[in-house]
Formats: structure tokens, sequence, C-alpha cells
């Protein structure tokens, strides 16, 4: 006769959803530019992130998230020795693979980041001027990440532009290769 009070265990989900939130740093870091008469000099801007991703088993997930980045750059003339601070806003919406080892811990990223909005501008005499867009639409992200305690992580990210962005400071035309490498803690749940 089966005792009543027995139970099977039912087996863990296979596919889970994840979600967190994050602040980041971010570098920019300036790769190329087409001109002698503008010298540009990134610096440290801040960041935060909305994570969202689909664990497949142990070993595999499909991470997204929306992430806002604001930094700043100053941008000399060479000509006319004029300098210009030039702030920069990002939203990006990368869409990476992520593999997963020694019990989830240590993770590693790839895939396509969207630029969805990317504005970027300098104040003379009180106007604002468009500096044009220091990130393309399209650039590829790869990245390392530990997690701790199962609910925090920490986080590096290299990500590399997929063409040059077109720019302007006092007149000048110039373009421009620009690269971001950011480091962040998250809050995963």
């Amino acid at each position: 006769m089966q005792n009543p009070h027995t139970y099977t265990e039912t087996p863990k989900k296979r596919v889970r959803m994840e979600m967190g939130v994050g602040l980041d740093a971010v570098y920019t870091s300036l790769n190329s530019i087409s001109t002698t008469d503008i010298a540009l000099s990134p610096r440290i801007g801040f960041g935060g992130h909305f994570d969202m991703g689909v664990c497949f088993g142990r070993n595999f997930a499909i991470e997204t998230e929306v992430a806002y980045q604001r930094g700043s750059l100053v941008a000399k003339n060479n000509i006319v020795d004029h300098t210009r601070k030039v702030k920069t806003t990002t939203i990006d919406i990368p869409v990476l693979l992520s593999l997963r080892f020694i019990n989830q811990h240590l993770r590693f990223i790839a895939g396509p980041v969207f630029t969805v909005m990317n504005r970027s501008q300098y104040a003379v005499n009180d106007q604002t001027h468009e500096f044009g867009p220091f990130s393309p639409t399209w650039n590829v992200a790869g990245g390392i990440a530990l997690c701790m305690g199962g609910h925090f992580q920490l986080e590096a990210r290299y990500i590399h532009p997929l063409k040059t962005t077109l720019n302007q400071v006092d007149g000048i035309e110039f373009e421009s290769k620009a690269s971001r490498i950011t480091a962040g803690f998250s809050v995963v749940f």
C-alpha cells in the first residue's frame, strides 16, 4: 500500500525568466577620426540598465536590455584653439547570447547592440549645437560577468562600432569611430 504522505519532486523548469537592474561606468574610446583639425578626448560617463533574459537549461540564455548612458567628451578645434564640451546621451538595446559556466557564476556574453537613440550636443554662447551621433546604429558587444550570491552580478563589456559616424564642431565636418567599454553592477531577480 502506498503512503499518502509521500510525494514526488517536480522537475525544475528548463526554461525560465530572469530580470535585473544595474548601474554602469562607461568609457568611450576613440578608434579613428578623419581630420587633424579636431582633437577628441572622451571622458568617463555613467549609465543604468534594465535586463531581461530567457534561460534555457543551466548553461545558455538569450538576454536583452534597455541601457541608458550619459557621457561627455572634449572637442578641441586645433585651427582656432577653441575647446567645446560635448554631452552625449545614448539608449542601447543589446540582444546577447549568454554562455554560463561554473554553476552559472561565470558568464560570457556576445551579440548585436542596436543604438536606438544617440544625441550629442555642445553649447556656444548659450546656444545649443548638434555634434552628431557619436555611436552608430549597429554595434557588436562582447563581455564577461561574474555572479555572486545568486542575485548580484559584476560585468565588463566592450561595444565595437560597425561603421563611422558623421560629426561636426564649429562648422568642421569629420567622420569618427568610437568604441565603448562598460563596467557595471547588477541586481538579478
